[in-house]
């Protein structure tokens, strides 16, 4: 629960002022397919938006379970809570939402392999 905690927080939040270095963590919490699908939208979505608009946003994990549980493999669902602001939007919008994510462990780290909004 505590690597889904932590890698849901750091995949969703990043800000202008340190883009490069929220990118490159979040980027260490992931593992498989998520991880050239999540490079593949921080390059042609998440960089311009911040970069062009200014757009930062804050995840905190409110809640998270686990759903299945097996040897080197795992299920949460974790429920999110999400704050952005830009430069066209200054006051915060609260967004909550819902993930079930899979999580492998490899060299003795859980990482997510799979991470799908419900």
């Amino acid at each position: 629960i505590a690597a889904a905690k932590e890698g849901t927080e750091a995949v969703l939040s990043y800000s202008p002022e340190n883009l490069d270095q929220s990118l490159a963590t979040a980027k260490s919490h992931l593992t498989g397919g998520f991880l050239d699908e999540y490079s593949t939208f921080t390059d042609d979505v998440v960089r311009p938006a911040v970069s062009q608009r200014g757009v930062k946003t804050e995840a905190n994990v409110a809640r998270a379970a686990v759903s299945q549980m097996d040897p080197g493999r795992a299920q949460v669902l974790v429920f999110v809570n999400q704050v952005t602001t830009s430069r066209e939007r200054p006051s915060p919008a609260l967004a909550t939402s819902s993930v079930m994510m899979t999580l492998v462990r490899e060299d003795g780290r859980w990482l997510i392999a799979e991470f799908n909004p419900i």
